[in-house]
């Protein structure tokens, strides 16, 4: 009778699943008012979390009770306000009893799901941005406010388009939704395989292509999936053994994979969540967004495989020993799967349609596509679509939950003007230097990275660092792409780290260790974000709004500031680089960053020194001639 029951539950709730990701699919298709669209999307959230993420793991029958009884009580609160909607928008300044109750019974409920589903610290983050909202008059007088009483919060928060229903939960619904089904409907069709097959026919052998395999296999499957950790987990399993019989111990592994895993929060054509809240925040296309991000991502994973080239000659790791298939291979048998993505950017750029339009149709390619495979388990049938639509809806809800609860932070800004306020600061603490205000706003990430997720990590450093950068004559959109990427950025950074944490637990290495092998593989990365911004030919790595020569100048020089810190950092070219030679090569490709290649002193004299130096240790091994073997 028990397994019974279990089984009628679990039958109701992938119903619920699917009615979720069926929403905004009929919200993609046929418009749907505002407050009716989001307000629904967050009923879903709210009841599917109390029904699927119990207090705790073993939870006994009076414990599934209560958790049923508040998932009634959030779908309660939402029937509520569609009970008189137009009055219950026009009174959000003077609520009325029931609206009181019904908003501090969401706040309260979003709070417990965001403790279950994202975590602890993410949660008392964003108590604490309440209470401040509350108790702003005995906060510092630099970030004081005059305090809101309870009934202006909750009518901020939950009456209006400003809080839990914002531009956060917005995202959520119209897009993140749709491009994280996408990404599973493609994990269903096999695509996985092909991305692997792909990466392990590229990757030659060499001493460097364990690494290099490790590095494109992430790429490669880290786009669809558009999720650090995801693509992490993916790829560790299989990339551990080669890494390891070449020589890789398992916290370098871990920090290796983690690294590039990481990538795929930047990688086109899914990212992460904050990339659609990048689209929303700047008023642009999604295909924008696309554009802006592929030079950064490809310099990120550049700067990796330097330093993973350059390691393999120091340490002599081995080639692989097992014959993978050719690419020729591979796209014969498995090229299909890049239809789906054809379909998406065409969608997008040759069309012009909306992100939520071009979703559905790489959906509808990657249903069709299926039945090309060979394999019958990939073909997607109505069961298998279920399945996927059940798969996608689970893979989202801890997404959804952290935009729902980031909708209170993002109020909180916008009802006490606390973002203009560290404005403010960061203005005066740089001196109005572009330079310094950049670096505060890398620490500034960092520090906030230590406890939160991506997405929130994006949300709060761009309503704080944003408009201090836009101030000082940073166009709006790099200092949008500069906070994401710095947020990205976050996730690898000691003394927190989930990805080389869940890489660790695969390989066996320690989870610190691994954090710090990490942490040096995308040191190259960090320098990245300043080639974009630091400088006007800069800008033009973001291609938008930028022109040929300068993209042609900002790119080689990203590129020998790169290779040159690579040098410094790993100490080998084809022997030993002396300490002093290697701080020397740092310092070079620190200042590239600061002074683009030009025909000046600052603009000539890194480059020189950096190639001097390179050539001086060429010269010193001729009898081993230096190349990136392909």
């Amino acid at each position: 009778m028990e397994n019974s029951s279990a089984g009628k539950a679990a039958m109701v709730i992938g119903v619920v699943y699917v009615g979720f990701v069926c929403w905004s699919i009929y919200g993609a298709i046929i418009p749907v008012e505002t407050y009716t669209f989001r307000m629904i999307h967050v009923a879903f959230i709210l009841s599917l979390a109390f029904l699927t993420y119990p207090v705790r793991p073993k939870a006994d029958r009076w414990t599934r009770w209560v958790d049923l009884i508040l998932a009634v009580l959030c779908v309660a609160a939402i029937i509520y306000v569609f009970v008189d909607m137009d009055q219950f928008i026009r009174r959000s300044t003077l609520p009325e009893p029931l609206d009181l109750f019904f908003g501090i019974l969401t706040i309260l409920l979003l709070l417990e799901v965001s403790r279950r589903l994202v975590d602890n610290t993410f949660t008392l983050v964003v108590v604490g941005f309440l209470l401040y909202m509350y108790f702003g008059n005995y906060f510092p007088d630099i970030i004081s406010h005059k305090g809101y009483s309870i009934s202006r919060i909750v009518g901020h928060m939950f009456m209006t388009l400003e809080g839990i229903f914002g531009v956060a939960i917005a995202v959520s619904a119209s897009f993140v939704m749709l491009f994280v089904v996408y990404g599973t409907f493609m994990d269903v069709a096999g695509a996985g395989g092909f991305w692997l097959d792909l990466s392990l026919a590229t990757m030659g052998r060499h001493a460097a292509s364990a690494g290099r395999g490790a590095l494109i296999t992430t790429a490669l499957l880290g786009g669809p999936q558009g999720s650090g950790v995801a693509t992490t987990m993916s790829v560790t399993p299989i990339m551990w053994p080669i890494l390891k019989k070449a020589g890789y111990t398992p916290s370098k592994a871990a920090g290796l994979i983690a690294t590039g895993g990481i990538g795929a929060v930047l990688s086109p054509p899914l990212m992460g969540a904050a990339a659609f809240l990048v689209m929303q925040f700047l008023g642009i296309s999604f295909w924008n967004v696309v554009v802006m991000v592929i030079v950064p991502t490809i310099l990120y994973y550049i700067g990796t495989l330097f330093l993973v080239e350059l390691e393999a000659r120091k340490y002599s790791f081995a080639p692989p020993d097992s014959k993978s298939k050719t690419v020729r291979e591979v796209m014969l048998t498995k090229g299909y799967h890049l239809i789906s993505i054809i379909v998406l950017v065409a969608l997008l750029v040759v069309w012009n349609k909306s992100p939520e339009y071009a979703a559905l149709g790489a959906i509808g390619a990657t249903i069709l596509t299926s039945f090309l495979s060979r394999d019958r388990n990939e073909w997607l049938t109505p069961r298998r679509i279920i399945i996927a639509m059940i798969e996608g809806a689970r893979n989202m809800l801890p997404v959804a939950v952290l935009l729902a609860a980031a909708g209170l932070i993002i109020g909180a800004f916008s009802l006490t003007g606390l973002g203009l306020k560290i404005s403010t600061i960061i203005m005066s603490l740089s001196g109005g230097s572009v330079l310094a205000a950049l670096i505060l706003a890398m620490f500034t990430s960092m520090v906030i990275g230590l406890s939160l997720p991506i997405t929130a990590t994006y949300i709060m450093t761009v309503v704080m660092v944003a408009p201090a950068l836009v101030k000082l004559g940073l166009p709006i959109h790099v200092a949008h792409l500069l906070a994401f990427y710095f947020a990205v950025l976050s996730e690898v950074s000691p003394p927190v780290g989930m990805s080389p944490c869940a890489a660790a637990a695969v390989t066996g290495g320690r989870p610190f260790s691994s954090m710090m092998q990490a942490w040096k593989y995308s040191i190259p990365a960090f320098l990245v974000p300043f080639f974009f911004s630091t400088s006007t030919v800069g800008y033009s790595l973001l291609i938008v709004g930028g022109n040929l020569p300068d993209f042609l100048l900002a790119t080689t020089t990203s590129l020998c500031s790169l290779f040159f810190l690579s040098m410094g950092i790993i100490g080998y070219i084809q022997r030993k680089i002396p300490t002093i030679e290697r701080a020397l090569l740092i310092v070079v490709a620190i200042a590239m960053v600061i002074f683009p290649i030009g025909w000046s002193i600052p603009g000539m004299a890194p480059l020189l020194a950096g190639l001097l130096m390179f050539f001086h240790h060429l010269g010193v091994c001729r009898s081993t001639p230096f190349s990136f073997d392909l």
